[in-house]
């Protein structure tokens, strides 16, 4: 009985943060892509990005996953500031 109902608080909370997920979406600024689960960007603040990662990282095969992830660090505190002056 114990798991059952552990069961059903489980599938609730999921259903109750998948459909959270969308409202979030909205507020992002106007003319943004999502480059990965709940993060968005704008063309310029990908283009910063980029160059930075490049630059931290550096280039070759095995920095891909580094580099990929220096770049979303950078993606969402450029957003972040962005949308902290937007309001």
């Amino acid at each position: 009985m114990k798991i059952k109902f552990a069961i059903s608080c489980a599938l609730i909370a999921a259903i109750g943060v998948w459909g959270l997920s969308p409202a979030a979406a909205q507020n992002q600024p106007a003319g943004s892509v999502m480059i990965m689960h709940g993060v968005y960007t704008t063309p310029e603040i990908s283009a910063k990005c980029q160059k930075y990662a490049a630059k931290r990282v550096g280039v070759g095969g095995h920095t891909d996953t580094s580099r990929q992830a220096v770049a979303a660090a950078c993606v969402r505190k450029l957003t972040a500031k962005q949308n902290k002056k937007a309001t």
